[in-house]
């Protein structure tokens, strides 16, 4: 796979005393930011990012994808979760897919193809968060959205190696789909260059017909209807009844203490927060600000625990349709378990994709969003809806493939995720607004700069910025950042060390807000992953 230099990436942060927003798009972070400026909330600002995502960030999120959004309510201290995942088809069932003597999928049918896609939540998750918390409509909201699709906006570096590369098989995902390829490659079969604007005009008008005439444009109209015809011509279980449907879910967020700091955090089907809740717990007892950022004892220290941890993120699904207790998980007979296997280092406790978006959002109120949003691969399963300009996702890849497992494929399930949206308060008051693309290393991502804030006392660009590790089974993988005298004394006790770039969207796209005691605001914003914070 073609390397990429994402030292020419520049981010930016920015500070206040009113709203931010922080993404992995100036477009939509100016999108959300505008919509403060207009008198909106945090939750009016975060439809509108979403939106722009949908638009400026194609690859990686949108209207054919799902995610979680946490909001707190400043006014009434109430926090809220609504789960926006996608869902499996109704003909979906645990054997869709082919496998082979080793329960391999053939052919890759769980991210390639018509198989692939699960049904979209977006729209619907961020219809419901505008009706319930809003206070402006679908199509004032839409709008920034709609003026990016018809007039464009200008491509990355980032974007550009994404769609000129292999990785993900992006070009591969193009040449599959006819659709894809008349709205994403040149008359010449070339792919659109840095510093090019691209439009998107199909996408723009289906957003325009949904935010005028309301989502069951979307899920019980014209999107709905072209998948399914799509669908049958193509052998693909997707069909209208499907989208028709499909529900956000409304959960309780999981909720925890660190130091100082209360938090929410993500539920089930997420395994993410319960995941960051054993962290932040085990954590509680060790004294990493004493043993330093990224030193030998604090990296193993983490290590350790992310065994474990990472071990029992399979014991999480769907719990509208597994028997998940989320209580169990994380109460105190469960961890001090997983904290006697860490001292003592015994074996564990008895595929997520990786491309995602995050963005983060405070209003000048004290209202915020935490909100992680997936397409799961680069550009989905490839599968454009005819007629619309949106990618369906290809989750159904989160999915076990092999029948008759906790995670294996009901109609109308949800996969398990590692997404792990989080808002940290202190004194019932947003303090850290965090959140994170990638996959399985979501978890490793919002944990590293949760405690560089709340533990390093960095600041939130500081924070992002500095050098990541992710240990999940027997690999320690480290950006080439990280000192060489670290990684040998590692490597000296026994870890197995790869070092990645010095800089990598391979290690997450973090997206974070800080506000102070005395009411400051700082957007922090990830420069693996073209993160821009603006301020209202």
């Amino acid at each position: 796979m073609q390397k990429y230099d994402h030292t020419k990436i520049s981010n930016r942060d920015d500070r206040g005393n009113g709203g931010m927003v922080s993404s992995g798009s100036k477009h939509a972070s100016e999108a959300g930011a505008s919509i403060l400026r207009q008198g909106g909330n945090a939750i009016d600002a975060a439809v509108a990012t979403s939106l722009a995502l949908s638009v400026s960030a194609t690859p990686f999120s949108g209207i054919g994808g799902g995610g979680f959004m946490m909001i707190h309510l400043a006014d009434q201290n109430k926090n809220i979760m609504i789960d926006y995942r996608e869902n499996a088809p109704q003909l979906a069932k645990a054997d869709l897919f082919d496998l082979d003597n080793q329960n391999n999928v053939v052919d890759e049918q769980n991210h390639l193809g018509e198989k692939a896609a699960a049904i979209p939540g977006t729209f619907a998750g961020m219809a419901l968060a505008l009706e319930k918390y809003g206070t402006m409509s679908m199509s004032q909201v839409a709008n920034h959205a709609i003026d990016l699709g018809k007039n464009g906006f200008e491509i990355t570096p980032f974007l550009d190696w994404v769609m000129s590369t292999d990785s993900d098989l992006a070009l591969t995902k193009f040449k599959r789909s006819e659709e894809a390829a008349s709205i994403w490659l040149k008359s010449d079969g070339s792919t659109f260059k840095a510093g090019e604007i691209k439009t998107n005009l199909a996408m723009a008008e289906t957003i325009e017909r949904v935010s005028k005439n309301g989502i069951q444009e979307f899920y019980e109209g014209f999107v709905a209807q072209s998948a399914e015809k799509h669908m049958i011509a193509n052998g693909g279980p997707m069909r209208a009844k499907d989208f028709s449907l499909y529900k956000p879910v409304l959960r309780t967020p999981i909720t925890g203490e660190f130091n100082e700091y209360s938090y929410i955090t993500s539920a089930p089907p997420s395994s993410g927060g319960i995941a960051l809740y054993q962290l932040l717990t085990l954590f509680q007892d060790m004294d990493l600000a004493k043993s330093g950022h990224n030193t030998v004892e604090t990296i193993d220290k983490m290590s350790r625990v992310l065994k474990h941890v990472y071990v029992a993120r399979d014991l999480i699904a769907d719990p509208d349709y597994e028997s998940i207790d989320s209580e169990k998980f994380t109460s105190d007979k469960f961890i001090k378990k997983m904290q006697e296997q860490t001292l003592s280092n015994s074996e564990s406790l008895g595929g997520d994709g990786s491309q995602t978006s995050h963005f983060s959002v405070v209003d000048k109120h004290g209202n915020s969003v935490s909100c992680t949003e997936s397409l799961e691969a680069f550009f989905g399963c490839g599968i454009v809806v005819p007629d619309t300009g949106i990618f369906l996702n290809n989750t159904m890849g989160d999915f076990d493939p092999i029948p008759n497992r906790l995670n294996s494929i009901k109609p109308g399930k949800r996969s398990r995720s590692a997404m792990a949206p989080t808002i940290f308060l202190k004194d019932n008051k947003p303090a850290l607004i965090i959140g994170s693309a990638a996959g399985p290393r979501i978890i490793t991502a919002v944990m590293q700069v949760a405690l560089n804030v709340l533990v390093h006392n960095m600041d939130v660009q500081s924070a992002i910025s500095a050098p990541r590790f992710h240990y999940h089974g027997d690999d320690l993988i480290m950006e080439g950042r990280i000192s060489e005298d670290v990684s040998s004394g590692l490597a000296n006790i026994g870890y197995s060390i790869t070092k990645e770039d010095d800089v990598t969207f391979l290690f997450g796209g973090v997206h974070a807000i800080t506000i102070s005691d005395t009411g400051e605001v700082h957007g922090g914003a990830d420069p693996r992953r073209d993160g821009v914070a603006v301020s209202e």
